[in-house]
């Protein structure tokens, strides 16, 4: 584990900031948070206790707030953990971090602004061959994350100049996510550089530990940004009230999703590039377009897309709740073809009134298969069956 700094927000209870190696103040804690990381030369653990943290400013490399710097070239971990889980958005207790309306109003809708982000410097390597990767790998665990609002063009964590980055019971949210959700508010346009998290990409290097797990984000364009991954793992993950909850960039290697929900978020996913994605119980809910946010683009193609269809190959099975923006089913058409995609819903004994493509039926009237070419129903031998 390394050092261990444990530090408490101007509102920890008493207790806790008696404890604390570091005691922020509400304003510009970020700079109290950098001089912990920079101190953890060897890697080590920045230990956050209960309270509200305030990010005012953005001064580091490539416009970040909490930075993550080159350590003379030598790899370290680093975990950034809260101390106690946020069970839900009406609960008084947990770490948060607020990037404050003070911070947006100094940014410039030209740049992109990053919450938590390394540095873009790599070791000098000793051979073409042979590539040193990025010396932070950092994984985060327990705390939310709140952007004034989705306006600017901010990531909340911006994996992409990490080693390895694991996340963990990580909610990354608009200030009026959740009440806009519970109050049934529609949510503000987001400006279209706002994502809550950005991956590591192509960093499974043998050993390296990246995965997602509870990992939550709201309010935002993009709730997850998959940059070329490499061997990820996410389990139980959701996005909500986005534009776009995922957004897939094409990689050779394997992504894996587990129990994950897309909620309530203008258009299903979308793939660039080339990949394999296995998407297993896939929960789609779709209840209300008077709740979901408008994109500035336009709410045209709500289905999932591909930028070149047929590149994408895999496996995808889901449930949809709710019919919100007309959706029935996963694909837009032509799209999707070198995926297996499975409805969870349909029930079998009669056809689906909204079929992917390739999806089978086996009809007993005439004890035949029957298969979606993605115009008509088919049997065996190519046959239209009406």
């Amino acid at each position: 584990m390394g050092k261990m700094i444990i530090i408490a927000a101007s509102n920890s209870s008493l207790s806790d900031r008696e404890r604390a190696d570091v005691v922020c103040s509400g304003n510009d804690d970020e700079f109290e948070i950098n001089r912990a990381i920079e101190s953890l030369v060897q890697g080590g653990t920045v230990q956050f206790l209960d309270g509200d943290y305030y990010i005012d400013s953005f001064a580091n490399e490539d416009h970040s707030a909490i930075y993550f710097g080159f350590n003379d070239g030598n790899a370290r971990v680093i975990n950034i953990i809260g101390d106690t889980e946020n069970k839900g958005y009406n609960t008084r207790f947990g770490v948060t971090f607020h990037v404050t309306q003070k911070a947006f109003v100094e940014m410039e809708s030209d740049k992109t602004y990053r919450v938590f982000y390394g540095c873009a410097a790599k070791p000098e390597a000793p051979g073409a061959f042979y590539t040193y990767t990025h010396v932070n790998n950092v994984n985060f665990d327990n705390f939310f994350l709140y952007l004034y609002d989705a306006s600017r063009p901010v990531i909340g964590i911006d994996c992409r100049n990490f080693g390895s980055s694991f996340i963990r019971q990580v909610g990354v949210y608009t200030e009026s996510y959740f009440h806009d959700r519970f109050m049934h508010v529609k949510p503000g346009t987001p400006g279209k550089g706002s994502i809550g998290i950005y991956s590591c990409p192509e960093s499974n290097d043998e050993m390296a530990r990246i995965g997602y797990d509870t990992v939550n984000v709201g309010g935002l364009y993009i709730g997850i940004y998959l940059n070329a991954i490499d061997h990820l793992i996410m389990k139980t993950c959701t996005t909500a009230r986005c534009c776009y909850g995922y957004v897939f960039k094409g990689s050779p290697k394997t992504l894996t999703m587990i129990n994950c929900c897309d909620e309530g978020n203008t258009h299903l996913p979308h793939f660039s590039g080339a990949g394999h994605l296995t998407n297993i119980d896939f929960n789609i809910e779709r209840f209300n377009a008077d709740f979901i946010p408008d994109d500035p683009d336009g709410n045209t193609q709500a289905y999932a897309t591909e930028e070149t269809p047929a590149n994408w190959h895999g496996f995808i099975s889901y449930t949809l709740q709710g019919k919100a923006f007309g959706i029935t089913h996963f694909w837009q058409e032509g799209h999707g073809h070198n995926f297996q995609t499975i409805n969870l819903d349909h029930s079998r004994i009669c056809r689906s009134e909204h079929p992917e493509y390739l999806e089978n039926y086996f009809d007993p009237a005439t004890n035949r298969t029957l298969t979606w070419n993605g115009k008509i129903w088919v049997d065996a031998q190519g046959n239209e069956v009406p």
